[in-house]
């Protein structure tokens, strides 16, 4: 573009320029070669259109059904069912017949050693969801609370229950006394709760501190109705 404004220019000035002709005509052929150029080109983009794998909207797959999948014997179908294998017909042949009547097995026998085992077959469940399996002995069981656990029913410490019932009534703290008694290999500890200005004490002992303490506090809990009384630990006043 800049070489025929060039001699554009100087052929205005001089018609018979003779480098001035010859650089027009320069600048003419190089844009005809562009443009062929560019023709060839989307020439070559149009014919490259319909290339192998290109993805044209469908893949021209016949997809089969679950009755085309599966064959023609029902027996072998791959879709199993809830109650497949319980329906299964005992077993009159086969290799594995032939073994166990070698071994010296009768059909309505028993299986084991003592031919006391089971008599019909197995009947099986077909596990059709993602979960997971694990046997019922592996299943972790429920701990039962005992007297002396120092669990509530709510599942939080006694103490901590206290503590925190006091708080919310704006009474003091707990006031807390152990007296210790027995031998030196044998030490009782019985506690003693002041709450809100009442005496609270179990009536037994307890063989150690932290538990002691627990029945103090549960023995308070009970009196103040907040958690059912237990027969085995007696409330003092």
């Amino acid at each position: 573009m800049a070489k025929r404004i060039k001699a554009s220019k100087l052929l205005a000035k001089d018609p018979n320029d003779y480098e001035a002709r010859h650089l027009l005509k320069e600048a003419d052929d190089q844009a005809t070669f562009s443009i062929i150029q560019i023709i060839k080109i989307r020439a070559w983009a149009e014919s490259k259109k319909n290339l192998p794998g290109k993805f044209t909207g469908t893949t021209g797959v016949n997809i089969l059904k679950a009755d085309q999948l599966g064959p023609d014997d029902p027996r072998f179908s791959v879709w199993a069912k809830k109650d497949f294998l319980k329906q299964t017909n005992a077993v009159n042949s086969g290799v594995g017949l032939k073994l166990m009547q070698k071994m010296g097995w009768t059909p309505g026998e028993g299986l084991g050693k003592g031919r006391d085992g089971p008599l019909e077959p197995l009947v099986l469940d077909i596990k059709s969801d993602r979960k997971g399996l694990v046997a019922s002995e592996e299943l972790p069981e429920l701990k039962k609370l005992r007297p002396n656990s120092g669990k509530n029913l709510a599942g939080k410490h006694p103490v901590s229950v206290l503590m925190e019932l006091c708080s919310k009534k704006r009474w003091h703290a707990p006031q807390f006394t152990c007296l210790e008694s027995g031998p030196s290999n044998n030490r009782r500890f019985l506690w003693k709760a002041v709450v809100n200005g009442v005496e609270y004490q179990p009536s037994v002992p307890s063989t150690s501190k932290k538990t002691g303490k627990a029945q103090a506090c549960q023995v308070v809990l009970q009196s103040l109705g907040l958690v059912p009384r237990d027969p085995l630990l007696p409330v003092i006043l």
